[in-house]
């Protein structure tokens, strides 16, 4: 009898543990939107690069435009602290250096984003060390 109601404790951890494995969470809904890149690392966008970044809060989806093509990340959130998945890029082509420069320098910055600020219309995404320059910073693009 005691040996059976530890395997029925254990079977209703082992359901809890994984139910909650499955749930994502919601990432703060101040995050949601298009947003327009408009420095990496401190460094302004090459002449003509266009680099953007939508965040779907709900569904924790971070989609986009690398300047030479589209991408997709999961995002998590916790509080204010944030984590970017791997980020997976459609095949293409950059137009001059200065787009595939900017590329690479998003592609490296991304994962080391955890946290974020937000301040009207501009959003910072920033490193683990706190006082320290945003990795990347962002403006809500103007809806249409």
């Amino acid at each position: 009898m005691k040996r059976t109601s530890i395997w029925i404790m254990a079977a209703a951890l082992a359901g809890a543990v994984a139910a909650c494995g499955e749930r994502r969470s919601e990432l703060p809904a101040e995050l949601t939107g298009r947003w327009e890149v408009q420095q990496i690392a401190g460094a302004s966008l090459g002449e003509g690069v266009r680099i953007d970044i939508a965040i779907d809060a709900q569904s924790g989806a971070l989609t986009g435009f690398t300047g030479c093509n589209d991408f997709s990340a999961p995002m998590t959130a916790f509080e204010r602290s944030i984590t970017i998945g791997a980020v997976v890029e459609a095949a293409g082509e950059c137009p001059n250096p200065e787009a595939a420069t900017d590329k690479e320098r998003l592609l490296r910055v991304l994962p080391s984003v955890q946290r974020y600020a937000r301040h009207g219309k501009s959003l910072e995404l920033l490193g683990p060390a706190s006082g320290a320059d945003a990795l990347l910073r962002l403006r809500l693009a103007d809806a249409q």
